[in-house]
């Protein structure tokens, strides 16, 4: 019992710092309706603004908090003005994916100028322990609640009770009645990203006096339980981004004290994952699901649509390129003979990388641009089958031939499984559905040790041998780069096939309206988890060849980060084009290769490619389909 209450009460500090980054989501959410996934990178920002004001120029801790949140607060202000407000108007997949390349290049260029290691923060509070009978409590958690209970606390004042709160309780209800009150809403919206830096980098200081480090990768994971918990309460609601932070920080220490710490992360994906299929606007949250999409997909009773179902209305002003299918058996036959005129093994490897993550993309661009349920963790299924060839090539084994096809199969049955949940949703709920089963694949990766070896990974990966062809031996690097580019062109035809056939017209259907898909007798649910399974099936092709050439397969090749930068890869190629995200994927993968001494600036390369065709091109390189 001592344990339980002790638990309870360093959940409620570590809940409040979830609640103060819900408070940012349900704030821009409710004034903006954008989900801002820049949060995470503007709370660790706010974490090292404040350890360099310490560190590098010797100001104490509460000085140094101050200069952080104000400079955060600026960002955030800048943040809306120049990224996201050219893109009002835009369909809501635009602001989306914008808050992700903004967060990418934030993330990168905090591991440029910080370097990607851990910090000791330079500032502590008192460690002194306080017993509450036999349960214990810190001072460094008294701190950490009352500061964000004060926070939260004036920010429900402010909202409630000054001229510009009720301003911004306005717009969130009616941004168009607002502004025909005299409403400047685009102040109001700035206010809001402004107000929703300040929080975040508040939450950031607090986290880092908590766990006494600040590193540049702990914006996505603590920005993520933020907005579980901004979704667990409530999205457009403050008092439910509260009781959400604080539900949430209880669920993970109870689930660290009593099932084990690795499995703490865990509580928050699955906490959302459940959310969005019970209860999509949240315990305390109202009705409002416009921005989310609406949450009933087919079934229920709003009109909805894709967040990509305008993707295809710039067909009439530009044209989509794309090849036939057999046109990949062309491509392919043509990079065929690139080891007969170079012999560099390094160019080789580069254009095996380039094959893989081709295939890979347009595994994300069938079911995200298709179908129009954008996928932000299709990692999770490259790894299975990684996975799948890691196990069952080393241990038993078997040849490539019986290793890669229960590969593909295999996660075809888990894309097919994940999907299952998704079918009761749509537009943003969907994605955000998606992500969170790409982390819970991560996870189940880093934790599931007795098959997957956890951290350590599963090595030395035997050479692939294929047993139609009498048991050639793939080893060198020539040979493998004939292999991966075979399947590559082959599962491309295949795909290509798909979308070509009357199955792909039928997919383009439910992505520009699932209703209307359903009311005219197609089998919606049925043809969405076709989808699944052919691009999980791509997806898993991909991971089992990504294992054989790498001969090593380990968690971190398979983060949320893998899952958004693939997801750029098929928007600039051109969601729903085939072509398009081949392409992309095969020349950004290779990029970095040939300029390896410019690596560490390729997630920001990405992300501002990203942020520059949501704003000139939308339809991406080859028009989207």
């Amino acid at each position: 019992m001592e344990l339980f209450l002790s638990q309870i009460l360093n959940g409620l500090a570590i809940g409040q710092v979830y609640a103060l980054i819900a408070l940012g989501f349900s704030l821009v959410f409710g004034v903006a309706n954008i989900i801002n996934f820049a949060q995470g990178a503007l709370f660790m920002l706010g974490a090292f603004i404040a350890y360099s004001a310490i560190a590098w120029f010797g100001l104490p801790l509460v000085p140094a908090a101050a200069v952080s949140v104000v400079i955060v607060a600026i960002l955030g202000l800048l943040l809306e003005r120049i990224a996201l407000r050219p893109l009002i108007g835009a369909p809501y997949v635009a602001p989306f994916l914008s808050t992700l390349a903004i967060s990418t290049i934030i993330d990168q260029s905090a591991e440029i100028v910080w370097s990607p290691e851990s910090q000791p923060f330079p500032a502590s509070i008192s460690s002194t322990t306080f017993f509450i009978g036999n349960a214990y409590i810190t001072v460094t958690d008294l701190v950490i609640f009352g500061f964000g209970a004060a926070a939260t606390v004036a920010l429900t004042l402010f909202v409630s009770f000054t001229w510009t709160g009720r301003a911004l309780r306005a717009t969130a209800q009616d941004a168009s009645a607002a502004a025909q009150l005299g409403i400047c809403t685009d102040v109001m919206r700035q206010i809001a990203f402004g107000l929703a830096g300040a929080l975040g980098a508040l939450s950031g200081i607090l986290v880092a006096l908590y766990f006494q480090s600040v590193f540049p990768q702990m914006g996505i994971p603590f920005g993520l339980k933020g907005f579980a918990a901004a979704l667990l309460g409530g999205l457009a609601s403050i008092p439910g981004a509260v009781v959400g932070g604080l539900l949430l920080g209880i669920g993970e220490t109870l689930a660290s004290a009593y099932v084990g710490d690795s499995y703490r992360d865990a509580i928050a994906f699955t906490l959302l994952l459940l959310m969005l299929l019970v209860r999509p606007n949240g315990l305390l949250g109202g009705g409002r699901l416009d921005a989310l999409g609406g949450a009933g997909a087919a079934a229920g009773a709003m009109p909805t649509t894709s967040l990509l179902a305008s993707s295809s209305s710039q067909q009439s002003a530009l044209r989509a390129y794309y090849l036939p299918p057999w046109g990949f058996l062309a491509v392919g036959a043509a990079f065929a003979l690139v080891p007969l005129v170079v012999s560099s093994t390094y160019v080789l490897q580069a254009l095996i990388y380039g094959f893989i993550f081709a295939l890979l993309s347009a595994s994300t661009s069938l079911v995200s641009g298709s179908v129009g349920i954008l996928s932000i963790g299709q990692a999770a299924f490259f790894g299975v089958g990684a996975y799948a060839v890691g196990v069952f090539a080393r241990p038993y084994g078997l040849p490539a031939d019986a290793t890669l096809a229960i590969a593909i199969g295999l996660t075809a049955l888990v894309a097919v499984v994940a999907a299952i949940p998704l079918l009761k949703l749509t537009g943003h709920t969907a994605a955000l559905g998606t992500l969170a089963i790409g982390q819970i694949g991560f996870l189940v990766f880093l934790n599931w040790v007795s098959v997957t070896r956890g951290p350590m990974g599963i090595l030395n990966i035997p050479h692939p041998v294929l047993e139609l062809l009498g048991g050639l031996r793939f080893a060198t690097t020539e040979q493998k780069y004939w292999l991966v580019l075979g399947f590559a062109a082959v599962a491309l035809v295949i795909a290509e096939r798909y979308v070509s056939s009357p199955i792909g017209r039928v997919w383009r259907a439910i992505r520009e309206d699932r209703l209307a898909a359903l009311a005219a007798g197609l089998p919606v649910r049925r043809y969405i988890l076709l989808a699944f399974a052919v691009s999980g099936a791509l997806a898993g092709l991909a991971g089992g060849l990504f294992a054989y050439v790498q001969q090593v397969v380990s968690p971190e090749s398979f983060t949320v980060e893998t899952s958004i930068l693939v997801l750029t890869m098929a928007v600039l190629g051109g969601l729903g084009n085939l072509t398009g995200a081949a392409l992309a994927g095969f020349a950004l993968a290779i990029l970095p290769e040939f300029l390896r001494g410019f690596a560490e600036w390729r997630m920001i390369v990405y992300g501002l490619l990203l942020l520059v065709a949501l704003r000139v091109r939308p339809q991406g390189l080859l028009g989207a389909r």
